[in-house]
């Protein structure tokens, strides 16, 4: 699973570090190529969302982290706040993590299908798990919230650093921090999910 989500995540994050850099050898403003990476980020993932014909929970996260992104960044006019928006969002994919278990559907469970379920029969079989061992549905509920927090720290490491270091800087370690995160919560997810499953088949 923490293999496959990283590798995705690379590919869905690192055009857009990689636009604004050449941007800014093109001499672009830090203002400027920020921006434009930010549209290529929500392209590529729309164009993989429209050559897949599906939008599944992945890729409306992505969506979601790049959408807003672009939204905010016109609002701000300011290279810093525009770096300052990616902790804004993060704080919102954090809360709407939250608000997925509110709702009794945790956002964990599809992406565990996603990038952890080796076939279908592995799919159907967690669909069945899920429907009737609370137990099973409380790993995912733990997962979910777990992300959020951690979405939330990220949210809240960045924003120091944004002022403390320059944009161009800050402009690469802001996507460090991010695939950072998301590879923690890869490795923590992998080992939590194994862990459970273990523990539903010895009870």
């Amino acid at each position: 699973m923490n293999r496959s989500v990283l590798k995705v995540a690379l590919w869905d994050v690192l055009p857009s570090v990689a636009a604004y850099y050449l941007l800014r050898a093109l001499h672009m403003s830090e203002y400027a190529a920020l921006l434009s990476a930010t549209a290529v980020g929500l392209l590529r993932t729309a164009y993989v969302g429209a050559r897949e014909r599906r939008l599944d929970g992945y890729a409306a996260f992505m969506c979601l982290i790049f959408g807003l992104g672009l939204v905010l960044s016109f609002v701000t006019g300011d290279e810093r706040l525009m770096l300052a928006v990616k902790s804004i969002t993060t704080a919102v994919i954090a809360a709407v993590l939250v608000a997925t278990c509110v709702t009794g559907r945790p956002a964990a469970f599809p992406l565990a299908k996603r990038f952890g379920a080796e076939d279908a029969a592995t799919a159907a079989r967690w669909d069945a798990l899920y429907l009737a061992e609370p137990t099973f549905r409380r790993i995912y509920f733990v997962m979910t919230l777990t992300w959020a927090a951690a979405f939330l720290t990220e949210s809240v490491i960045r924003i120091p650093l944004i002022y403390l270091l320059p944009v161009d800087v800050m402009a690469g370690l802001s996507t460090v921090l991010l695939l950072g995160t998301l590879a923690l919560i890869a490795v923590w997810s992998a080992w939590y999910g194994k862990r459970g499953e273990a523990a539903l088949s010895v009870s």
